[in-house]
């Protein structure tokens, strides 16, 4: 009948106006050295507010996340290095929010805990091909590099002098982005590469950092200046583009429960209120 009709509309439209929002997605396009820590802030910003959703997708490096946000195609962006002048020039503006650890890292079958910086020299190097030469346990060293573009290599080469002029082993397995570093040293147990410490977390006991000189990576070595090379991540943006989305997790990172996400995987956090 037309009153039921009536009555089942009313329903209806009751319905429609209590229905929870779909979650607004924040896409985060860059860096595959942040992508872990990121998306463990991602996590616990969606925990107090439901209503939004935070997206990390895959490396497309931190030039990629800032091309994205210049041509518009993100709103925020995730980098691993200083903006360039001419990012900058475009209106891009980043605000860092922590600072990890460049480690060392090898598989799972390397017992070696802690090597000196000329013994890391010379692994690289090739002068050494076995890990016996340079500790406990034995297998040949498989060496595993990035491109000289890379960010963590350019702060290795000017933060650890055997390492300024170094060339690496005619043998060495060259891969483009951190998720392919990791995935060659879970693949060959006896591997040497480099990565991000927040990095290698996804992967505990797989894959495991070394110590420097006995210097282990950590917010408190990475605080006091002791760990010797370090990076720092910021997130990027265009101001006038920002959402209110966007300016809410910014702010967030700021939150001490944001910090607590960060210390308990090892990057210092930078933001403050």
């Amino acid at each position: 009948s037309v009153c039921t009709l009536r009555i089942a509309l009313r329903i209806a439209a009751t319905c429609c106006l209590v229905a929870p929002l779909a979650a607004a997605e924040l896409v985060i396009p860059g860096t595959g050295d942040a992508e872990f820590i990121l998306a463990r802030l991602g996590e616990a910003f969606e925990k107090s507010r439901p209503q939004h959703k935070i997206s990390i997708p895959a490396s497309i490096g931190s030039t990629g996340g800032v091309r994205a946000v210049i041509e518009k195609q993100a709103i925020l962006g995730r980098i691993a290095r200083a903006l360039k002048a001419e990012e900058a020039a475009a209106g891009v503006k980043a605000l860092p929010f922590g600072r990890d650890a460049v480690v060392f890292a090898v598989g799972e079958r390397v017992k070696v805990a802690s090597l000196t910086e000329g013994q890391l020299a010379d692994v690289f190097a090739a002068r050494k091909s076995n890990w016996q030469e340079v500790g406990d346990g034995s297998g040949p060293i498989r060496l595993v590099v990035r491109e000289e573009s890379d960010t963590s290599l350019t702060l290795i080469r000017g933060r650890l002098g055997e390492f300024r002029a170094l060339r690496f082993g005619a043998d060495a397995k060259l891969v483009a982005k951190t998720p392919e570093m990791i995935e060659m040293l879970v693949r060959y147990k006896t591997a040497i590469g480099w990565a991000t410490y927040s990095a290698l977390q996804a992967h505990a006991g797989k894959v495991r950092p070394l110590a420097i000189g006995g210097v282990s990576p950590g917010v408190e070595t990475i605080t006091s200046g002791k760990y010797p090379v370090t990076v720092e991540y910021a997130l990027i943006y265009r101001e006038s583009a920002l959402t209110a989305e966007a300016r809410e997790f910014l702010a967030f990172l700021a939150n001490p429960a944001a910090h607590e996400v960060m210390r308990r995987h090892g990057v210092a956090a930078l933001v403050r209120k």
